[in-house]
């Protein structure tokens, strides 16, 4: 089983009456504004449990103990399974899971500068990030520009299952995407009926803030909570654009959104897993570009994974994101400042953990290990201080004395690996070494680094009867898709 525990209390940083401030103010949004879903069979679902649907603008409005009776359907804890079963990762309770950066349009590496992603730069993300320990669940994702985009979907979940053995994270964009991959994943376990209530799969959905889900998103969210796979659904709040520019306005609607849909999701499949998901950040004025990094991002995170609390519902956080292009110091600030958030708030999942640069539009492999190394730090800060007589070790200090030191003592040999964590990337010796060494900075010793993890990388055993399955699936949708195409 992957992951970390999460032993820190969670941070409540709204007082109770704010919190239900925020609650009641969802409600009143979902009520007397409502939601659009722009998708026919949605529509029908509301309609049928009784709920106004005005079919004129699609929109749908959300009685308030409708929502919270649909809430409490969807379960708290759940486990989405990998096909090495010691890849599994448990979501919700005190459980972290961090997964790698997903979905831009370009790479980037020290020596081969940006350019567009392609499957062979995808295909290498997947590999680093398959001996990335800290890597607990999904594949690195590129829009591989040079794969047709009606079909890439198809190519890019095969590889991610031929390269690597920890759980998926799938396309949800559409029916036919969603579908898609659902039937790969089930020929992988063994048909449809025996993932129906085992998630082995994952489906981002995204709302188009303010309070409207786009029919791509609707189709996906229902594809995947009929089949019993997971719907991480994450609102796209940029306060002072899609929402109003307070965060407690941001927090109020992307709560709204988040629980309108978690509702459809337990209509379509009582008891469906759900993710809470968080995307919220500000919005940098002076450029347009949202603001990623920032005090207001880490407040969002805090906000939010209260909220799904509330709810008894797991919560995803944004990621540990930045607008840097590179490596470099602004990378780390606005990096840390979005991972701290993420553990004293309690979240449970973290897509976008490491290797996400440019506002998300580039994965750098230098990056990937970066983060990974940050988040390695975090395991051993939920480790604490035990306080018993070893770890007081009086009777050594007795031993030593005033004036001596502890360097030689078989106590300090018996305790020092697990009490101190060594970073595989940090420069720690002395300057005249270090130069001697040709004075390199973190970013040229990431590059080191992660060729050479890349270089121990061994492929997982697929069995040859589904690898020939997954070809032969892949092959008729090709035929299929292509002739829509005509």
């Amino acid at each position: 089983m992957r992951g970390y525990k999460n032993t820190l209390k969670p941070l409540n940083i709204l007082p109770p009456e704010a919190e239900e401030r925020v609650h009641r103010a969802a409600l009143q949004m979902l009520r007397d504004h409502g939601v659009i879903f722009e998708d026919p069979r949605a529509l029908d679902l509301f309609r049928k449990a009784g709920l106004k649907v005005d079919d004129s603008d699609q929109r749908v409005f959300f009685p308030p103990e409708f929502v919270e009776e649909q809430i409490k359907k969807a379960p708290s804890r759940f486990t989405i399974h990998a096909r090495n079963p010691e890849n599994d990762v448990i979501i919700g309770g005190d459980n972290l899971v961090f997964a790698p950066v997903s979905g831009p349009p370009f790479v980037a590496d020290r020596e081969g500068g940006r350019r567009e992603g392609t499957l062979k730069d995808q295909n290498d993300l997947v590999r680093l990030s398959e001996v990335l320990d800290v890597m607990h669940h999904g594949c690195p994702e590129v829009a591989c520009k040079d794969l047709a985009v009606e079909t890439r979907h198809l190519d890019i979940l095969y590889w991610q299952i031929r390269l690597s053995a920890k759980g998926m994270i799938g396309d949800a964009w559409s029916t036919l995407r969603a579908r898609d991959h659902i039937d790969m994943m089930a020929i992988l376990f063994g048909g449809r009926e025996k993932i129906l209530d085992r998630p082995v799969l994952t489906g981002i959905i995204n709302s188009n803030s303010p309070l409207r889900y786009d029919s791509n998103m609707v189709e996906g969210l229902i594809e995947y909570a009929a089949a019993g796979q997971v719907n991480i659904i994450t609102p796209f709040i940029m306060a002072g654009a899609t929402s109003p520019v307070t965060l407690a306005a941001a927090v109020a609607q992307q709560n709204a959104e988040c629980l309108a849909a978690v509702a459809l999701a337990q209509m379509v499949r009582p008891g469906a897993p759900v993710i809470y998901g968080s995307f919220l950040t500000g919005l940098e004025m002076r450029t347009g570009a949202p603001a990623f990094g920032r005090p207001e991002s880490a407040l969002g995170i805090l906000g939010s994974a209260q909220m799904a609390r509330r709810y008894s519902l797991p919560c995803r956080a944004g990621g540990v994101l930045t607008n840097s292009k590179l490596p470099d110091t602004q990378a780390g600030q606005e990096k840390m400042m979005m991972l701290w958030p993420i553990i004293l708030g309690g979240c449970n999942y973290v897509l976008q953990a490491a290797g996400w640069l440019d506002g998300g539009l580039t994965a750098s492999f230098e990056q990937m290990v970066l983060d990974a190394e940050m988040l390695e730090m975090t395991e051993r800060f939920f480790a604490g201080v035990p306080v018993d007589e070893e770890s007081l070790a009086l009777d050594v200090i007795a031993h030593v004395g005033a004036g001596g030191h502890f360097l030689g003592e078989e106590h300090t040999r018996r305790h020092f690996k697990s009490e101190f964590y060594f970073p595989q990337l940090a420069d720690t010796e002395a300057f005249d070494t270090w130069v001697k060494k040709g004075s390199r900075d973190s970013y040229a010793r990431a590059t080191e680094r992660w060729k050479k993890l890349l270089a121990t990388y061994q492929e997982p055993k697929l069995d040859q009867a589904i690898d020939d399955a997954l070809l032969d699936f892949m092959a008729r949708r090709r035929r299929e898709i292509e002739a829509t195409l005509d």
